[in-house]
């Protein structure tokens, strides 16, 4: 059985060499990758780690008109009073409707968990479908009624019969994976089974009239426009920003662009493989579902790492264009394009020359990023990446061309960071989400990796971080006065030691 059939998807550390443990160099990183050395890797301590719920949920509270059904005790659902108002604020941006996405729980009590909770999860769902109305209810399936064995398909096989929503489960069980990326696997299995992803006759297309003289013209002309669309896969770290200059970037070759899955409603998602190519911006975000793409309805595909950059953008627009014979058009727009931008950054490059920079976070985001700071004049004292799997080993092959003696580690440890920010003392910490109170606290300039009020992609994002990151450098009052009178919860004698010592194989 395939993968795209079974009733829970595979964590990514069955399906993918992985790992989530590593120091040393990129060459070595992908070596060890390769060998599949690094699945041995451990520690002897953790600070903390993430369950890839969170993921999931950040990316289903972007589905329009959708419901979100936490089956769960009641304090797993808690994180979505922080994902309400942006993902209504994504939608307002992105011209829909800007309203939060509804959510209730089953508040599975001890005895719910001693005697299954099934009856409550079908109650919930009969009941969202009556009150909301939805187009998509999401029964998010977490840690406990995995482990007592909750029959959650047949519960909502039940439910599909009475509502009029489309049910989608979501498989969460946090403590399966060590690695929350496995949380993308999740939304997408949860959206290819329980989605119709074909359009529909006299609902989203109008079918031609049999024996039409204008039939064989209009097919065409369908089948001409459908080759020269473009799905491209986003992120909930890339921003309105990042697909707009995505968006202008292929416009400029005549292409037609749309994007998935997040912000998109039930009838975009059955216009899915109404398209030429699937674009991913994201090697390790997007491939479990662009190969089911590939398999369902022979789509073909483009994974090429992020366009942050001039070089890396180039790239990503070239391998894009190639598959439309656009190459010499992409050549001369990007040409055009970073003419446009070295002078626009000109003026910045003076004050960032030689500074030295550690950056943090996803991993695909931090290979590229760091290549791209160390051709702007940075010195890129390290690395550090949240996991590591075979779809990043392209941008660490690069890493290795490029910053051959540049420390790489594989950590989403806070403790492992603080140490290195201690002992390396960058100029600039380049980190995720969630870390920079940490940075703050230790008085080092700091922006986030990715922030989706502004752009981080192309052209104009290059230009958008060496603003922000001259802009940090300047204002340096909030750190300053906070790192003298809030200590990190760390003892001196902890610094003295190296960073990754509690990493064993």
């Amino acid at each position: 059985m395939g993968y795209y059939e079974q009733n829970v998807p595979p964590v990514r550390d069955a399906r993918l060499k992985i790992g989530d443990s590593y120091q040393g160099h990129a060459c070595d990183l992908v070596n060890c990758g390769q060998e599949g050395c690094l699945l041995q890797k451990g520690r002897g301590f953790w600070q903390a780690n993430a369950c890839q719920m969170a993921l999931s949920l950040m990316m289903a509270a972007t589905v329009e008109n959708s419901v979100i059904i936490m089956h769960a005790p009641g304090g797993c659902g808690a994180l979505l009073h922080s994902l309400s108002v942006p993902s209504a604020k994504g939608r307002g941006i992105r011209g829909k409707a800007p309203l939060p996405t509804p959510w209730l729980s089953t508040n599975l009590s001890e005895s719910d968990v001693i005697g299954g909770g099934e009856k409550k999860l079908l109650e919930t769902i009969e009941y969202a479908d009556r009150e909301f109305r939805p187009e998509i209810i999401f029964a998010v399936v977490t840690c406990a009624p995995s482990i007592i064995g909750d029959d959650i398909e047949e519960t909502v096989r039940k439910a599909r019969s009475s509502v009029s929503a489309d049910v989608v489960i979501l498989h969460c069980p946090g403590f399966k994976s060590r690695v929350v990326a496995s949380a993308y696997d999740t939304f997408y299995h949860g959206i290819l089974r329980g989605l119709d992803l074909t359009p529909q006759p006299w609902v989203d297309f109008k079918p031609l009239p049999e024996g039409g003289p204008d039939n064989e013209l209009a097919e065409k002309k369908r089948l001409f426009q459908k080759s020269r669309t473009v799905n491209v896969w986003n992120a909930t770290s890339i921003g309105p920003g990042d697909e707009g200059e995505v968006e202008r970037l292929l416009a400029a070759l005549g292409l037609k662009v749309r994007f998935f899955a997040e912000y998109a409603s039930r009838s975009e998602l059955r216009l899915v493989s109404e398209a030429g190519l699937n674009v991913s911006m994201c090697n390790v975000h997007d491939d479990y579902m662009l190969k089911f793409l590939e398999e369902k309805f022979n789509m073909p595909y483009v994974i090429a790492g992020m366009p942050i950059g001039f070089r890396h953008t180039r790239q990503w627009l070239l391998q894009v264009a190639s598959h439309f014979g656009l190459e010499k058009e992409a050549s001369a727009l990007a040409d055009y394009e970073e003419d446009l931008a070295r002078k626009a950054i000109e003026p910045f490059l003076e004050q960032v020359k030689g500074k030295s920079v550690l950056l943090c976070g996803g991993v695909v985001r931090v290979g590229t990023e760091a290549t791209t700071l160390q051709e702007l004049g940075f010195n890129v004292l390290g690395i550090r990446a949240f996991h590591y799997d075979e779809g990043a080993a392209p941008i660490y092959e690069d890493v290795g061309e490029a910053l051959p003696e540049t420390h790489v580690s594989v950590s989403n440890q806070i403790f492992e960071m603080t140490h290195q920010i201690k002992t390396l003392k960058p100029d600039l910490v380049i980190s995720h989400s969630g870390t920079g109170g940490y940075i703050a606290k230790l008085g080092v300039p700091s922006i986030q990796l990715f922030n989706v009020d502004n752009s981080f992609f192309a052209y104009n994002g290059i230009y958008q971080i060496l603003r922000r990151i001259v802009f940090e450098f300047k204002n340096t009052s909030y750190r300053d006065r906070l790192s003298k009178h809030v200590k990190l919860p760390y003892k001196q004698s902890y610094f003295e030691g190296d960073a990754f010592k509690y990493i064993k194989e």
